[in-house]
């Protein structure tokens, strides 16, 4: 627990494996580290107050072990009814307790397997966020699923430069907590733990090739509408022709196809993911620049 460093109000520890190798990925670790726990304290002020800015300053750092001491300044941006409150020292236990909260939960996990697992973060946070008594607030948000996702990401992303025989701890001024160095993100599962709804759609589509697939190991590069998307394609026949060089499909070239489209939506009714898969192609447009077809 913080007992020395009075002005701060959590601390970054970490225990290194003496005599290692690549000593730089404990300030890469590090760095990412302070940059993720910044981002997720902006998404958690969401659920008091979005006019509230979270500044994260640097205390003090010191040797041995390295310890980044870190503390809170909290600023309102033009709200009268905040400016009438004190809130700053409980905003500021609630963004150390959320980390808490988050960091204590993976423990002894490898993943998160269900959504009731992330329904119980969801409702930590948002049982933190009402005990701070910012009293204008008249409801306060939970922070949605897939930025729940997308801050465990960045945290497992810093901690993933460490090696076996490094600890990382989270100290505050009333616990300590280890970071499981363990805990991975699978994009695969995580896609289906926030999705609530998939509708699914076949559809006669005209994509222009920006990169395709010559190995048949990927997804290719097309565009539609001025945008880039990556598509999967189905027709095996139609494949093994191209693979075989039988057909010859170039960059800017397009492809008629029969395309199933699969849109999947979150629990907040946004778009979590759109899939594009050619199940038939009908046929290959080549591409023909302007003024092409008046030279000949």
């Amino acid at each position: 627990m913080i007992e020395e460093k009075a002005l701060a109000d959590y601390c970054i520890q970490i225990d290194f494996k003496k005599d290692s190798e690549a000593p730089s990925r404990i300030f890469r670790a590090l760095s990412d580290l302070i940059d993720a726990f910044y981002l997720l304290d902006i998404d958690l002020v969401q659920s008091i107050d979005p006019k509230i800015k979270p500044i994260i300053l640097l205390e003090d750092i010191e040797a041995g072990s390295v310890k980044t001491w870190l503390k809170y300044v909290l600023e309102e941006v033009d709200d009268d009814a905040l400016k009438k409150l004190d809130w700053k020292t409980a905003v500021g236990k609630y963004l150390v307790k959320g980390k808490y909260l988050l960091i204590n939960f993976l423990e002894g996990k490898t993943k998160i397997t269900n959504r009731e697992q992330l329904q119980q973060i969801e409702n930590g946070l948002l049982k933190l966020a009402q005990e701070t008594h910012v009293d204008h607030v008249l409801a306060y948000a939970p922070m949605p699923p897939q930025k729940l996702i997308q801050n465990l990401e960045r945290i497992t992303k810093a901690t993933s430069h460490l090696i076996e025989g490094d600890k990382l701890n989270y100290i505050t001024r009333d616990a300590e907590t280890n970071f499981n160095l363990d805990f991975q993100i699978v994009p695969e599962s995580v896609e289906d733990l926030i999705t609530k709804e998939e509708i699914d759609a076949t559809i006669e589509m005209i994509l222009k090739v920006k990169k395709p697939d010559y190995l048949g190991e990927s997804k290719w590069e097309c565009k539609h509408e001025n945008r880039t998307i990556l598509v999967k394609i189905s027709d095996i026949n139609w494949l093994k022709q191209f693979q075989n060089r039988e057909i010859d499909v170039r960059p800017q070239d397009s492809i008629r196809a029969r395309v199933h489209i699969t849109t999947k939506y979150g629990y907040d009714l946004n778009v979590v993911s759109i899939n594009y898969d050619i199940v038939e192609v009908i046929e290959i447009i080549p591409y023909s620049y302007p003024g092409q077809d008046l030279l000949f």
